[in-house]
């Protein structure tokens, strides 16, 4: 299946490094997959993903958010409202250059984002969260000893998975000020919900929030044996065969409409 290098304009203007994994047939809708917090369109599940939705027969766009991977600007500036600009920008440039997408996907912290994004798009009909928290501000847990120093105004710097990234104090203001529980009142569109049992990023707790505050129809389903990154290759399979049948119920559901593929 060919994979089409793209680069587009994020949502503070810096220029983001995507891959258009593109079905061998006629795609039957368009989606997009954001990857977790510091990852990048690379890691494991974001790649796995992308690629399994388009031999289903989904045209899915996978990128950096801005300052990871090969995506231009600096991380330590950003914050999670500049992932969602970025989707939104994902988005644009799908709707420009293809066709606008019908469903979000994204992993961990990506998922947060793109229900946000959900929210603000219209052609979007549904969204899909794999092991995403409740709150930006859960990823907090990663900053340890810098977040009281970024807390009082001076930057800093975390660690994850063994990589060291510089952190600007409004990047912290920025994730506890933002409010997904008011904000998800808004959201009227179906959702799935992937929860992971045992997983030692995100627990249980987000999933049912998720669901609970959620104004559409949410189902969760949930994955035992598996693990945050969905490391295991029968676990891509499973999270994206349960999407693809579930976007033909709701599909069904609209008597034959092809609101959602």
């Amino acid at each position: 299946m060919p994979s089409i290098k793209v680069k587009f304009p994020g949502g503070s203007g810096h220029t983001l490094d995507g891959r258009l994994e593109m079905p061998d047939s006629p795609a039957k809708a368009y989606t997009i997959c954001c990857h977790c917090f510091t990852c990048s369109k690379d890691t494991l599940t974001t790649y796995r993903i992308s690629k399994a939705m388009a031999k289903k027969g989904y045209a899915t766009l996978r990128f950096d958010f801005t300052g990871l991977g090969g995506s231009k600007g600096e991380f330590s500036k950003t914050g999670f409202s500049n992932n969602v600009a970025d989707v939104l920008t994902a988005i644009e440039y799908l709707r420009t250059h293809h066709h606008a997408p019908t469903l979000l996907i994204g992993h961990s912290l990506g998922g947060t984002a793109i229900l946000e994004a959900a929210i603000q798009t219209e052609e979007v009909k549904a969204a899909v969260t794999i092991a995403s928290p409740s709150q930006p501000k859960h990823v907090l847990h990663h900053f340890g000893e810098a977040l009281p120093l970024l807390e009082q105004g001076q930057a800093s710097s975390i660690e994850v998975a063994g990589q060291n990234y510089a952190i600007e104090p409004e990047f912290v203001d920025d994730l506890k000020t933002y409010d997904m529980q008011k904000h998800l009142q808004e959201l009227q569109k179906p959702t799935l919900i992937f929860n992971i049992v045992n997983d030692a990023l995100v627990s249980e707790k987000n999933s049912v929030e998720l669901d609970e505050w959620i104004s559409g129809d949410s189902k969760i389903i949930t994955l035992e044996n598996s693990d945050h990154l969905l490391s295991k290759k029968q676990d891509i399979d499973f999270v994206t065969s349960e999407i693809d049948n579930w976007l033909i119920s709701l599909t069904q559901g609209q008597n034959h409409s092809n609101e959602y593929i």
